[in-house]
């Protein structure tokens, strides 16, 4: 027995491949974008609220203001991170 996949067939699931592999990239490039507020980073870092707002306020920190409030994007926080800095530069 012989099955024949009519030519169209096979360009829809083609084409439909293609859109799933852009949807999973623009996926992983949205997960990738991820911005906290001062409230936020101080619950993951531990550290106060006011001593949160201290860092964002800083000029050398990659934050930005955001309506009433600051943000910092993840990544540019880690990378601000993984360069030693002098404890008592807050």
């Amino acid at each position: 027995m012989e099955v024949v996949i009519n030519e169209d067939l096979k360009k829809q699931v083609d084409e439909m491949k293609d859109i799933l592999d852009l949807i999973e990239k623009t996926r992983l490039k949205a997960d990738a974008l991820r911005f906290i507020t001062t409230r936020e980073f101080a619950e993951l870092s531990g550290w106060s609220e006011p001593t949160a707002q201290k860092l964002f306020n800083r000029d050398d920190f990659p934050s930005c203001d955001f309506g009433k409030e600051k943000i910092a994007e993840l990544s540019a926080v880690i990378q601000y991170f993984s360069v030693p800095r002098r404890k008592n530069a807050l």
